[in-house]
């Protein structure tokens, strides 16, 4: 087999390889992006238990 042939597969693969980095990085944004929102539509739909829990909770430490 020819060197010069094996040297560009070799760089044609570390392309193709450097290539696809960026859409791994993208999948774990978007994969991030879609937790965070799903938190936000949790903490807005329980925040009013929430902050009565909390409250609750201040209540019964401030008057021990």
């Amino acid at each position: 087999m020819n060197v010069g042939l094996v040297g560009r597969r070799f760089v044609a693969r570390a392309k193709e390889i450097r290539a696809t980095d960026g859409i791994a990085i993208t999948e774990y944004g978007l994969l991030v992006a879609l937790i965070a929102l799903a938190l936000i539509a949790v903490l807005a739909i329980f925040a009013p238990g929430i902050s009565s829990w909390f409250a609750t909770k201040t209540g019964q430490i401030t008057t021990v």
